[in-house]
């Protein structure tokens, strides 16, 4: 007897930068796995997924981007 599974294939789409300062939207190849956004990928942004307390104030997880924390 065989059985047939069905693989439940992931759902592209736009979701929130996965850096954790980054206010900007990208497209994931998976919804439920946020990826970095264009310029925090070129910054060296570090994808910190979900959001931990343990790295809240940890300089490493921070925005790399130049213009991360200019004012409006």
């Amino acid at each position: 007897m065989s059985a047939n599974l069905i693989k439940a294939v992931p759902q592209s789409g736009y979701t929130h930068c996965a850096c954790r300062d980054c206010m900007d939207t990208t497209v994931s190849s998976d919804i439920t796995k946020p990826e970095l956004c264009s310029d925090c990928a070129d910054a060296g942004c570090v994808a910190v997924a979900p959001y931990n307390e343990r790295v809240q104030f940890c300089s490493t997880y921070e925005c790399q981007r130049d213009d991360a924390y200019e004012e409006c």
